[in-house]
């Protein structure tokens, strides 16, 4: 008895050999955004605060109820980070339903010296909190929307309760005064790895504050693993800020230190 034929994909309108392996495109994890994801930054091909990383991919994976080798996923990172074209750049790693475990190397580019955001409304899926899914859909239309607004990124907020929420790939802090400040993780916002290593350098102070309550605040900024922090001079429409304050250069130089130092061999983190 023949086996069942391969079925056909067709790519940019050409016919693909239905001999040749197409497992990326008929996998409906992959399709249809069913799986997960984490970006870690490698410093000189050690990634940073690897098992952080995998902490808390476990727990997306578990959110959605999907598999997850983790040993395995160590030892090709530390494969993967070996192979790298460039010693310091991102690295996504991502899982799918259909079984595939996808390591993709991201440049790290040149970033604006001070960024300006645009405040972009959104509700955070309650079924997916705590997870980093690969339906990230709706953060990249808020994304589109703020650069076709001039800004350089969006700064999501709750549209019923006017509360900050995040950035489209980043966490956001504000200073008041000389307080380092976050928002609540119980608006359901990802509970940032970044977010961490900072509290570890200074007191980061938890407060609910609505999109116009940044008009009494003295300085904000963009916190990722791969952007480090970055400066923001205003939100649109909302407040500008004039330079950048000592306080938040010497947090960057800080957290900067603390995640070279945190960079290390997956295998035996």
């Amino acid at each position: 008895m023949s086996s069942n034929p391969t079925p056909r994909i067709m790519i940019d309108g050409q016919l693909c050999d239905p001999d040749l392996p197409a497992r990326p495109v008929l996998d409906d994890g992959l399709v249809r955004g069913d799986g997960v994801f984490e970006g870690l930054r490698a410093y000189a091909r050690l990634p940073r605060t690897p098992a952080a990383h995998f902490d808390r991919l476990a727990r997306s994976a578990e959110g959605i109820d999907l598999a997850m080798d983790r040993d395995l996923l160590e030892h090709e990172l530390a494969e993967f980070c070996r192979h790298t074209t460039q010693s310091d750049c991102a690295i996504r790693i991502m899982l799918t339903r259909g079984g595939q475990r996808i390591f993709r190397e991201e440049p790290l580019f040149i970033l604006p010296a001070s960024w300006e955001l645009s405040a972009q409304p959104h509700r955070i899926t309650p079924m997916l909190i705590g997870s980093k899914t690969l339906s990230y859909a709706a953060n990249m239309q808020a994304n589109r929307k703020a650069k076709a607004a001039g800004a350089n990124e969006a700064l999501l907020f709750d549209p019923d309760s006017k509360l900050i929420l995040e950035g489209q790939t980043s966490s956001f802090l504000w200073l008041e005064g000389d307080a380092l400040c976050a928002p609540s993780l119980t608006t359901g916002i990802l509970d940032s790895i970044t977010r961490r290593l900072i509290a570890e350098v200074t007191e980061l102070h938890v407060r609910e504050r609505t999109i116009d309550d940044l008009t009494q605040a003295d300085a904000g900024m963009l916190i990722s693993t791969v952007l480090e922090l970055q400066p923001v001079h205003g939100v649109q429409g909302i407040v500008e800020w004039d330079g950048v304050p000592a306080r938040l250069a010497d947090l960057r130089t800080a957290l900067v230190a603390l995640a070279r130092e945190r960079s290390v061999n997956p295998v035996h983190a």
